[in-house]
């Protein structure tokens, strides 16, 4: 079988279920992992981790962080001898660039948000992309949205193709009992474009007019002090609580007890924006109600009043009023959770996203 290796630096965060659906669910490739070091879902792949200790261990490090490309990343290549490299996220594969080059093994790059909105702001990295641009065989944006922003930062269109997140629709089920609709979860990191404190606020100022809500926060990150502070500010400690990272199937049983999922993303003060949250899809393939924001690729996902609701970002007062017309029976739940779910099985399944990537491999392959 024709053989694809994968390259994330961390292998991978307990936040990247999209990455290692992608690679547990090849079809017709054979996937192997490198990576500088090994965090989550590393169960049963073939995985190669950078040595830490002795002195090439010191110098690949050093390499590392000079965005450079390791020796000990040649040596694994050439070792397994892959067909094509895979690099997930656009600072990683930079790394591959010039091995790619030289060993002529085309290199397939996936973004994903931080990497086409934050990382070109930073020093350098306008000029790195576009040596990726001119030198990498294909790119893979998530969104149609990202599409744009790859064009923007000057890759050539005719490399870019569009393959969109995948649930396992078969796991992920469609939950059809009842919720408590004045139940509402927030999940992800908690880091600035979450846009967290703006759902808190506006669950606050619901409280505030006296309405009996309860909002649970699913999440670690480097806001959590400063967001449980801003909560004690607000007095409704007792109606909020703070659960900490869970892993992805006990949310999957929290999403049906709750009956709403706020999603309230806003672009961070350094340029940081989503891709598409997993949160989101994974709430609308589940029947959970999502309140989410005009931000990057959402609207894709969600029509507003029909597959979910919309707000401008940081629109306070705007996400308060769509809970109360949910908690005011102003909408058909039952209907908007269906076609939640019906968007999800057309457009969003692990089948369309192996299929897509793919097809993509198969291009590349049969033009070398």
């Amino acid at each position: 079988m024709i053989k694809v290796l994968h390259y994330k630096t961390n292998f991978l965060n307990k936040s990247e279920t999209f990455i290692d659906r992608l690679i547990r669910n090849h079809q017709n490739y054979n996937p192997v992992v490198m990576c500088f070091r090994k965090r989550a879902y590393t169960d049963g792949l073939r995985i190669h981790e950078l040595p830490k200790l002795g002195f090439k261990s010191k110098v690949n490090h050093a390499a590392f962080h000079l965005n450079l490309s390791l020796p000990w990343f040649r040596k694994t290549i050439m070792l397994e001898k892959p067909d094509l490299i895979h690099a997930h996220f656009g600072y990683d594969s930079y790394k591959l660039l010039s091995i790619s080059n030289k060993t002529g093994i085309p290199l397939v790059t996936s973004f994903y948000g931080s990497d086409v909105s934050r990382l070109p702001m930073e020093w350098g990295w306008i000029k790195r992309y576009q040596n990726l641009a001119v030198y990498g065989a294909a790119f893979i944006a998530a969104s149609d949205f990202m599409k744009k922003q790859l064009v923007g930062l000057g890759f050539p269109e005719h490399k870019i193709s569009i393959v969109r997140f995948g649930l396992n629709t078969a796991e992920f089920k469609y939950f059809e009992g009842n919720r408590d609709l004045t139940s509402i979860m927030m999940v992800g990191r908690l880091v600035e474009k979450k846009g967290f404190m703006y759902g808190i606020k506006a669950v606050s100022n619901l409280i505030n007019k006296g309405r009996i809500i309860t909002l649970n926060i699913f999440g670690d990150g480097p806001m959590m002090n400063s967001l449980q502070k801003f909560v004690r500010e607000l007095n409704i400690q007792h109606l909020v609580h703070f659960h900490g990272f869970q892993p992805l199937e006990y949310i999957e049983q929290e999403m049906e007890k709750h009956g709403l999922l706020l999603a309230p993303s806003i672009t961070a003060s350094d340029g940081d924006m989503e891709g598409l949250p997993n949160t989101v899809l994974e709430a609308m393939a589940k029947g959970t109600i999502v309140v989410s924001s005009r931000h990057a690729a959402i609207p894709e996902a969600i029509i507003h009043g029909q597959s979910g609701f919309l707000t401008d970002e940081k629109n306070v007062n705007g996400i308060a009023e769509i809970i109360e017309s949910v908690l005011d029976n102003n909408y058909d739940i039952n209907k908007i959770r269906q076609l939640a779910r019906e968007t999800i099985e057309k457009n969003y399944t692990i089948e369309n996203m192996v299929s897509g990537v793919e097809n993509i491999y198969s291009s590349i392959l049969s033009k070398s």
